[in-house]
C-alpha cells in the first residue's frame, strides 16, 4: 500500500483522537466513542468487554446523531446539526492525498426535522441497519489501521461490515499492543430451518480444561440487554443465567448441569395488578399521594366516589367497635385481590386482625375524595371522642396524633384541633395510614416467615419525617415484590426466597429506592431445574481461550434468538423469520453468532 497513503492516515485519525471530530470520507466515516450506552457497542459489548475509547468506521452517513444521550432530535439550524465535521475525498491518484479537508452538514437523511415527531429508539434501530461497509473497503481501512498505528498508543477500531461476503462477517476490531496485534472477527449465520447452520462441536477439539459455558433462560420475555441499556419503565424482568465448566457439551443448546451456580438476575416494578401484593400498592399508592401532597401543596386524590358517604361508615365503625374491641371485627373478604385471569402460584398475605382504632379510621378515610370530605369526617370523629361515650382501643406503640388524642379523651383532656385551611387533616390522614401500613409490612414478612423481625426494624421506625418514613415502606414493598415475583417464575423454596428477601434489605440499608436496579441472586441450578427443564434458552454460550506468548485467541459460540447486529440478514422480527413447522418449545430458531480472536506477534 502507498505509504503516503498510510502517512495521511495516520495523521487523520491522530486528529480526530485529539480534537473527537466524526469524519467522513465517501467510503468510511470514522467516530471516536467514549460512551459505552452508544447504540454502535450493543452488540460487540455482548460478547466482549469492550476498551474504550474506540474508533469506529461506519458506512458515511449512517448515523447523523452520534450522540445516544440526547434528548430530541433538533431542527438543521439547531446548534445540534451544526456539529463540527471532516469530510475525505476518495482517493484518486490524480488528486493527490485521500485526506483532503473540508467542512460540511449531511442531513439528508433526516425527514421533516421536528424534534418533538423523530421517534429516538426507531432513529437509531433503523440507522444501525445500515451501517455497514462493503467488505472490500473493511479490509482496506484494517489495513490502513495496521500499518498506521505500528508504534502508536492509539484506541482499537471497530470496523462494521454489511455481511454480504461469504461468511457474514459483522464487524471486525484491532487492536495494538506493545508487542502484538490484535484481530477480533464477528459473524453472523441467521437462522435456518432444522438448524442447518448450527456448528458441530465435535470438529472443534478442542481440550476440557479450555473450555466455558453459558446458558440464559428469559422467564419473561424480556432480554437482558434490553434490561441494562432501555431507558423505558419495565412491568418486571427475570433472567436465569447459568455457567459452567465440567462436563463438556456434546452438542449446542446441552443443558447446565445441576452442580452449576445459577445466578438470577431480576428487577421487578410493584403495580401489577396479578401481584398478591396488589392490594399494599394501593393503599401505598394513596398514603404516597398525601405525603407527597404536603409537601407541594396539590393533594391527588386516588380514590372513587363511594357508594355510602363516609360519615355512615364513620357511624356504623363506631357502633360497631362499641360493641366489642377492635380485634373483633366482622369477617371480612381475602387480602388478596387476585386476576381470574392470571392467577399467581406464589406468596399469599392474609389480612392482620389486630386492627386498632385508627386503622379502621385509615381504611375509610382513604375514600375520601376532597379536603372537606376529609375534615368534616374528622370533626365528627373528634366530637364522638370528646362527648365521652366511645372510648375506642389503639395500640400501645401507636404514637400518631389521634391515637394520642384517643388517650386524651379517655383521661377527660381532649382538646379539639383547629383543621380550617391548611394541611393539618392530610398530616393527621398521612401519620395513621404510615403506623397501619408498617404494621402490615411487619405482618407479611413475619407471617410468611421470609424474614425475623431483626431485619427488618431499621426500616420501621416511628420517629423521622414522614417522607423518610415513606421511603422505608417502599423498599419493604420491593422486596415483597420480588419474592412474590420469584416465588411464581421459579418456585423457589421459602430458604431461597428467605436468602433474596434478606439480601434486599442488606441492600436497602446503604442504598436508595431503585425500581431498575438489576439484582443478582446466586442459587444452585438444582433449586430452579424444573423450571429451566420447560424452557429454551434465549442464549446459549461456548468459548475456549488458546494462550498465545503474553496474550490469548478467544473464540466464542453464541446461539441466540435476537439478532444483535442488525446490519447482517434479516431482523429479530417474526415476519421475517423462516417458521420450522413446529410447535415444540424447544424447535426455536438461533442466530449463530462467532467470534474469533488471532494474535500476531511483532
Amino acid at each position: 500500500m502507498d505509504t503516503k497513503v498510510v502517512r495521511d492516515f495516520e495523521n487523520f485519525l491522530s486528529k480526530l483522537g485529539s480534537e473527537g471530530f466524526d469524519s467522513i470520507s465517501d467510503d468510511a466515516e470514522y467516530v471516536l466513542i467514549s460512551n459505552a450506552k452508544d447504540p454502535r457497542l450493543a452488540g460487540v459489548g455482548s460478547l466482549i468487554s469492550l476498551p474504550l475509547p474506540v474508533i469506529v468506521a461506519q458506512k458515511p452517513g449512517s448515523m447523523i446523531v452520534p450522540d445516544p444521550d440526547i434528548s430530541e432530535f433538533l431542527p438543521q439550524e439547531s446548534s445540534a446539526s451544526n456539529r463540527n465535521r471532516i469530510h475525505m475525498n476518495s482517493y484518486d491518484a490524480s488528486q493527490g492525498s485521500p485526506l483532503k479537508m473540508q467542512e460540511y452538514a449531511d442531513l439528508s437523511d433526516i425527514e421533516s426535522p421536528v424534534a418533538s415527531e423523530v421517534n429516538r429508539e426507531y432513529f437509531f434501530k433503523t440507522s444501525l441497519t445500515k451501517i455497514g461497509l462493503p467488505c472490500n473497503q473493511t479490509k482496506v481501512v484494517a489495513s490502513l489501521y495496521s500499518l498506521a498505528s505500528e508504534g502508536k498508543s492509539w484506541p482499537p477500531i471497530l470496523i462494521f461490515s454489511d455481511g454480504k461476503d461469504r461468511k457474514h462477517t459483522a464487524c471486525l476490531m484491532l487492536s495494538r499492543k506493545d508487542q502484538y496485534l490484535k484481530s477480533t472477527v464477528i459473524k453472523v449465520a441467521c437462522p435456518e430451518p432444522k438448524n442447518a447452520h448450527f456448528p458441530r462441536i465435535q470438529n472443534l477439539n478442542i481440550a476440557e480444561k479450555q473450555m466455558k459455558y453459558k446458558a440464559r433462560y428469559d422467564m419473561m420475555g424480556k432480554m437482558l440487554q434490553e434490561i441494562i441499556n432501555n431507558d423505558q419503565d419495565f412491568a418486571g424482568s427475570l433472567v436465569v443465567e447459568i455457567e459452567w465448566t465440567k462436563p463438556i457439551c456434546t452438542s449446542v443448546l446441552q443443558s447446565p448441569p445441576l452442580e452449576s451456580q445459577a445466578h438470577i438476575l431480576a428487577q421487578v416494578v410493584p403495580g401489577d395488578e396479578r401481584s398478591t401484593a396488589h392490594s399494599f400498592y394501593r393503599e401505598l399508592e394513596m398514603l404516597r399521594s398525601f405525603v407527597k401532597g404536603m409537601e407541594s401543596g396539590e393533594i391527588l386524590w386516588l380514590a372513587e366516589k363511594s357508594n355510602i358517604p363516609i360519615l355512615e361508615q364513620l357511624k356504623a365503625l363506631i357502633e360497631r367497635l362499641k360493641l366489642g374491641d377492635a380485634v373483633k371485627t366482622e369477617k371480612e373478604q381475602p387480602h388478596n385481590d387476585v386476576s381470574d385471569v392470571f392467577s399467581l402460584d406464589s406468596l399469599s398475605f392474609d389480612r392482620r386482625k389486630d386492627l386498632d382504632f385508627t386503622d379502621h379510621l385509615w381504611n375509610i378515610l382513604i375514600q375520601c375524595t376532597s379536603y372537606s370530605e376529609l375534615e368534616e369526617a374528622l370533626k365528627y370523629v373528634f366530637a364522638i371522642l370528646s362527648n365521652g361515650e366511645f372510648y375506642p382501643m389503639v395500640h400501645r406503640k401507636n404514637n400518631t396524633v389521634i391515637a394520642q388524642m384517643v388517650r386524651e379523651a379517655c383521661a377527660g383532656k381532649l382538646r379539639m384541633p383547629n383543621l380550617a385551611g391548611g394541611i393539618y387533616a392530610i398530616q393527621l390522614l398521612a401519620e395513621i395510614g404510615l403506623e397501619k401500613l408498617q404494621q402490615d409490612y411487619v405482618h407479611a414478612f413475619l407471617s410468611t416467615e421470609l424474614v425475623v423481625l431483626g431485619n427488618i426494624e431499621s426500616f420501621i421506625q416511628s420517629d423521622g419525617h414522614l417522607s423518610q418514613r415513606l421511603v422505608s415502606l417502599e423498599k419493604l414493598h420491593h422486596v415483597i415484590e420480588m419474592s412474590v415475583m420469584l416465588g411464581m417464575f421459579l418456585k423457589l423454596s421459602l430458604q431461597t426466597l428467605n436468602f433474596v428477601a434478606n439480601q434486599m434489605l442488606k441492600y436497602y440499608e446503604s442504598n436508595s429506592l431503585n425500581e431498575r436496579h438489576l439484582f443478582d441472586f446466586p442459587v444452585p441450578t438444582s433449586q430452579i431445574k424444573s423450571m429451566i427443564e420447560n424452557c429454551a434458552p434465549c442464549l446459549w454460550q461456548m468459548e475456549f481461550n488458546k494462550p498465545v506468548q503474553n496474550a490469548s485467541e478467544t473464540t466464542k459460540i453464541v446461539l441466540t434468538e435476537e439478532n444483535p447486529f442488525p446490519h447482517v440478514g434479516w431482523s429479530s422480527g417474526p415476519e421475517n423469520i423462516p417458521e420450522t413447522g413446529s410447535e415444540d418449545y424447544r424447535d426455536r430458531l438461533y442466530y449463530v453468532i462467532r467470534l474469533e480472536d488471532r494474535v500476531s506477534v511483532l
